[in-house]
């Protein structure tokens, strides 16, 4: 189906375009004069500092692509955009009217204090953050819809100056070319692809060019990668390793964690031993219950069992469930101790910025003699 805009909007973008338009300066940059920034973690951006932008460059962002990058250009709005960057996608900064796809971005735009810069989402509703909240109450913050019910018309007449995408697969790419077609700047974060924590946290310095805040975005994740890590020397010397099961089946499709996935490091720098530590993926796979069945005795505890609240949900699934030593001995926890009122899990927004109480709470699951913390951030245990 084509989307086609009504008249009145398409002569209101085009006027916005022209009237905001700013020429580009005849000086030619001198491309030579380029700093990389530095990215400890991450693999799937990198950050080029020249004379009056920066260049931002997205790597790989959706499951199973190779060799895919994507450039932006962020030109200060007091500064003129140099004549090298016609044709490329510029972003102007700090941006204060951004759209955010998913509820996962946040958690690095609340760490950077800059939550009413957002003024819609896609599933408002699934938000956790108590400011996020309070602002979709009064409108602040409108919701855009999500997949094939997005509203191209709303978010036109938003006037973002940034839109945060992700992409699962190259199906995504319709989708951009439908914003950009539109005149509207939007950009893919790739951070869940991410196979280790701090790599996955990291990318609070690419949400933070967006915003001129390159040193508070570098800061905070430097105290967050100093805590992690100070948690992983506590267990660096244990000589035993719990082993771990994950997940519960969705739809008759068990889809569990790849062997390097952001999860499994969690498990291996708490001191566990992923269950299915020998897979090569860093995506999700889908493993037949059967297959758990048997593996599941070899397991001592199991976490992130979906939106269970009870060992009777969890059996509810599957009645034979019943058998698994980790029911019957109570070692089940999961995730989803912080959770908004209509369901939004606080593991999916703070916990991506801050993996560190991730970690310690795993610890103080695996190896509660490392860990005397009382309380847990996002686990909880599954009783009943």
């Amino acid at each position: 189906m084509i989307f086609k805009l009504p008249i009145y909007l398409i002569l209101i973008l085009s006027i916005s375009l022209i009237s905001c338009a700013t020429p580009p300066t005849k000086r030619k940059e001198k491309l030579v004069a380029q700093t990389a920034l530095l990215i400890e973690y991450a693999k799937g951006f990198k950050i080029t500092k020249y004379d009056t932008y920066l260049k931002v460059t997205v790597i790989d962002p959706w499951q199973k692509s190779y060799g895919v990058s994507f450039d932006y250009y962020l030109v200060d709005r007091k500064k003129d955009i140099p004549i090298e960057l016609v044709g490329k996608k510029i972003i102007r900064t700090p941006v204060s009217r951004v759209i955010c796809l998913s509820t996962s971005h946040i958690g690095f735009i609340s760490a950077l204090q800059e939550i009413p810069s957002v003024v819609a989402l896609s599933g408002s509703g699934y938000a956790s953050d108590s400011t996020v909240r309070q602002r979709v109450s009064t409108k602040q913050i409108v919701d855009i819809g999500y997949d094939q019910g997005i509203n191209y018309e709303l978010i036109l007449s938003l006037k973002p100056d940034l839109i945060i995408a992700y992409g699962v697969s190259g199906d995504v790419t319709g989708f951009m070319n439908k914003l950009k077609d539109l005149g509207l700047p939007v950009i893919l974060n790739g951070e869940y692809l991410e196979e280790t924590p701090l790599a996955k946290a990291e990318w609070i310095k690419f949400i933070g060019t967006f915003y001129n805040k390159d040193q508070q975005a570098a800061a905070y994740f430097e105290k967050t990668a100093k805590s992690y890590n100070a948690l992983t020397q506590r267990v660096s010397t244990v000589t035993t390793h719990p082993v771990i099961l994950t997940g519960l089946p969705f739809k008759d499709a068990w889809w569990m964690a790849g062997g390097h996935s952001n999860l499994a490091a969690l498990i291996s720098d708490a001191g566990g031993e992923y269950l299915w530590k020998e897979n090569s993926s860093r995506e999700a796979f889908v493993v037949s219950l059967e297959e758990v069945v048997v593996r599941s005795a070899k397991a001592d505890y199991w976490l992130n069992c979906g939106s269970a609240n009870s060992i009777q949900d969890i059996i509810a699934t599957d009645s034979r469930f019943t058998a698994f030593p980790q029911l019957q001995k109570k070692a089940i926890f999961n995730n989803n101790l912080r959770l908004g009122p209509e369901g939004g899990n606080d593991y999916w927004e703070l916990g991506v910025v801050r993996p560190d109480l991730i970690l310690s709470d795993l610890i103080k699951i695996i190896h509660p003699e490392c860990n005397s913390v009382q309380h847990f951030n996002f686990y909880k245990r599954l009783n009943n």
